[in-house]
């Protein structure tokens, strides 16, 4: 096998690796996969992962999510919302203020979308 397709392979398992320790952590603090959120916001996680630039969300990471699902950044934005109220409504609560209560909106009692993205990646990695 040649170094470049070797290099190939890394790189696969590497992203495929990010994949599903994104979605395990998401599944693991309630979230549910059946949302369309939950989709968005993994492979949003996933892509910052992976090194892509997401930020400002509004601008980078929306757009490149909206372009990627063929839908608009308002509704990408929107569905990640709904995703993370839901698990604030739903999930393990323990857990989700064990990681992200220095992170909670005092009004909302949950993190906002770039809140949760920034400090599950601190997670993460």
């Amino acid at each position: 096998m040649s170094a470049e397709r070797g290099n190939a392979y890394a790189i696969l398992g590497l992203v495929r690796n990010n994949e599903i320790k994104t979605r395990k952590y998401l599944l693991q603090l309630g979230f549910q996969p059946n949302l369309k959120g939950y989709i968005l916001l993994s492979r949003l996680i996933e892509m910052a992962l992976d090194g892509d630039e997401i930020l400002p969300l509004k601008y980078v990471g929306y757009k490149s999510l909206a372009s990627e699902f063929a839908v608009n950044a308002a509704s990408v934005e929107k569905d990640i919302q709904n995703a993370i109220s839901s698990a604030w409504l739903r999930g393990n609560v323990e857990t989700l203020y064990h990681e992200f209560g220095e992170t909670l909106d005092e009004n909302k009692g949950k993190p906002t979308n770039k809140q949760f993205v920034l400090t599950a990646l601190e997670r993460l990695h």
